[in-house]
C-alpha cells in the first residue's frame, strides 16, 4: 500500500470492494479464491476440473485483478502467489477461462519477470529485481507505459465457447422439468449433457448423481442404480445405499516406470509438469485441511508410479491412503494433517484409528508386505494409547525431505523430451532421489516414542 502504514488484509473477497488511486498501489493475491456455500464446495470438490467451475473461479480471479483499477487513469501493480493459484493461472488447461485482456496482462507479467531472470546477477538477491519490476510501474516510467501499451494492443478477440452455455441452459432445463414435476423429462435432458458434453469421468459420474435424484421421485431402487454408477466414475459423490463393495489394489504387470511416463504423458510441457508437481506438494503441509491433504497424498502416489488409493474416502473403511508398488509392496498411510504443529502426544483415539486401520488391511490383504505410516507433527505416543502392529511416524522434517526428494526428481527432467525420455533415464532419477519402494518404506518415517506414566 503506498502512502498508507499499515497492510490490509481482506480474506477471500474477490468483489464489492473498490481501492481507488492512491488508496491502492500494490495488490497482493495469496492462493486461489474458494467457495463459501457448503453446496458450491461440495460441487467443487466433486468436480474439480469442470468448465463450469473453472469458469466460475477465473471469474472470481478477474474480480480480485480489478480490485485494485477503477478507472482509465488508474493503475496497480499485482502479485500473484501460492501454488494453487499460480498453477490456475499458467495452466493451459485452466488460462483459456480467463478473459483476453487478463491472459495478456498475464502473458506480459510473465515475459517481463522472465527477462528479469535473465538478467540477475547470481550476486544479487531476487527479490531486489521484483522490486525494480515494481518500480518501473509505479513510478510510470515511459518505457514500461510503451511497452505495456504496445503488448494490450496486440490481443486478438475470440468467439465465446458457445458449449458451455448449451450445457449450462441443459442444466437450466432438467431444473425446471424436475420443480415441475416432470422427473422423466428432467432425466432425459441431463441424458444429454452426458452423451454430448462429458468428456471425463468425474463429469459423467456428476451428471448421474443428478439423475439419480430425479429418479428418486419415481424409483428409490432405479435411483439407488444410478447413484452406484454415478460413485463408480467419480469417488467424491455421496455413497450408494447399497450395493458398493471394496475393489483390492494389487501389483498389475505394468511397471511403475509406465505409470510415470503416463503421467508425464499427461502434461503439455515441462513446465506444466512442475505446476502440477508444485499444486500437489503445496497441499502436503500441517495445518492443511484432511481432504486437501489425503488428495494431494493420493495424487503423489500416482506421479510416482504407485498404484494409490483412498479407501476411507471411496469406502468409508480402511486408511486414509494405500500405495501399492513392485512386488504386491504396500504402504498405509492414516494422516493427521490438522492436528497442531506442536501437539505434543499421539493420544488414545488417533491411536485406535490407526490399529483398526491396520486391522483391516489384515483382513483384507491377508499377509503381504505393508509398511504403516502415521503422518503426524509428533512421533510421543500417549501412556495410555498403544500400537497393536508396528508403526512409524512421519514428522515436519520426514515429510519436508520427502517433498523435496519429489521435486529434485520432476526437476531432472528440465533438459530432456518428456514425451521420449527413456525408462533407463527415469529409473536412474528415481534412485537418484531416493524414490524406489524400498526407499520409501525406509527413510521417511522414524520410530515412535511411548511415554511413560
Amino acid at each position: 500500500m503506498v502512502n498508507s502504514k499499515k497492510t490490509v488484509v481482506i480474506t477471500n473477497r474477490y468483489d464489492g470492494i473498490d481501492l481507488p488511486d492512491d488508496s491502492c498501489r500494490l495488490l497482493i493475491i495469496d492462493s486461489k479464491p474458494y467457495f463459501r456455500s457448503l453446496s458450491d464446495i461440495y460441487e467443487e470438490t466433486c468436480r474439480a476440473n469442470s468448465e463450469v467451475i473453472n469458469t466460475q473461479i477465473a471469474q472470481k480471479i478477474e474480480q480480485g485483478l480489478g480490485r485494485s483499477v477503477r478507472g482509465e487513469k488508474d493503475y496497480s501493480a499485482i502479485i500473484i502467489t501460492g501454488a494453487d493459484l499460480v498453477k490456475f493461472i499458467k495452466s493451459s488447461a485452466t488460462s483459456k477461462f480467463f478473459s483476453e485482456q487478463t491472459r495478456k496482462q498475464i502473458e506480459i507479467g510473465l515475459e517481463i519477470a522472465s527477462l528479469a531472470k535473465e538478467d540477475l546477477d547470481k550476486k544479487e538477491h531476487p527479490i531486489k529485481v521484483v522490486e525494480s519490476l515494481l518500480r518501473q510501474s509505479l513510478d510510470r516510467d515511459e518505457g514500461w507505459k510503451e511497452f505495456y501499451k504496445e503488448k494490450m494492443d496486440e490481443i486478438e478477440f475470440e468467439k465465446v465457447n458457445s458449449s458451455l452455455l448449451e450445457l449450462i441452459n441443459c442444466e437450466n432445463e432438467a431444473e425446471y422439468y424436475h420443480y415441475s414435476g416432470n422427473n422423466e423429462k428432467a432425466i432425459s435432458t441431463i441424458q444429454k449433457i452426458i452423451d454430448n458434453y462429458c468428456d471425463t469421468n468425474d463429469e459423467r459420474g456428476w451428471y448421474l448423481q443428478t439423475q439419480a435424484r430425479y429418479k428418486y421421485a419415481i424409483s428409490v431402487l432405479e435411483s439407488n442404480k444410478l447413484q452406484l454408477a454415478a460413485f463408480k466414475a467419480n469417488y467424491q459423490l455421496l455413497h450408494p445405499k447399497e450395493g458398493l463393495s471394496y475393489n483390492k489394489i494389487n501389483y498389475i504387470n505394468i511397471n511403475r516406470i509406465d505409470r510415470i511416463k503416463k503421467f508425464i504423458d499427461g502434461q503439455e510441457s515441462y513446465n506444466e509438469l512442475i505446476l502440477s508437481i508444485d499444486h500437489i506438494l503445496g497441499a502436503l503441509v500441517f495445518g492443511m485441511s484432511s481432504e486437501k491433504f489425503e488428495l494431494a497424498l493420493q495424487e503423489l502416489g500416482s506421479a510416482l508410479g504407485f498404484i494409490s488409493q483412498r479407501p476411507d474416502k471411496e469406502y468409508k473403511k480402511g486408511p486414509d491412503n494405500l500405495w501399492c508398488g513392485i512386488n504386491d509392496k504396500y504402504v498405509l498411510f492414516e494422516c493427521k494433517s490438522e492436528v497442531a504443529i506442536d501437539r505434543g502426544e499421539i493420544n488414545k483415539y488417533e491411536a485406535g484409528q490407526m490399529n483398526s486401520h491396520c486391522g483391516w488391511f489384515k483382513e483384507t490383504y491377508g499377509e503381504k508386505f505393508v509398511k504403516r505410516i502415521l503422518i503426524i507433527p509428533t512421533k510421543k505416543l500417549s501412556y495410555h494409547a498403544n500400537f497393536t502392529d508396528n508403526v512409524e511416524i512421519m514428522r515436519l522434517a520426514s515429510l519436508k525431505k520427502l517433498k523435496e526428494n519429489v521435486k529434485g526428481f520432476f526437476k531432472e527432467f528440465k533438459n530432456f523430451d518428456i514425451k521420449e525420455i527413456s525408462e533407463e533415464k527415469i529409473n536412474e532419477f528415481i534412485k537418484t532421489h531416493e524414490l524406489t519402494i524400498d526407499d520409501i518404506t525406509d527413510k521417511y518415517s522414524e520410530v515412535y516414542y511411548h511415554n511413560k506414566k
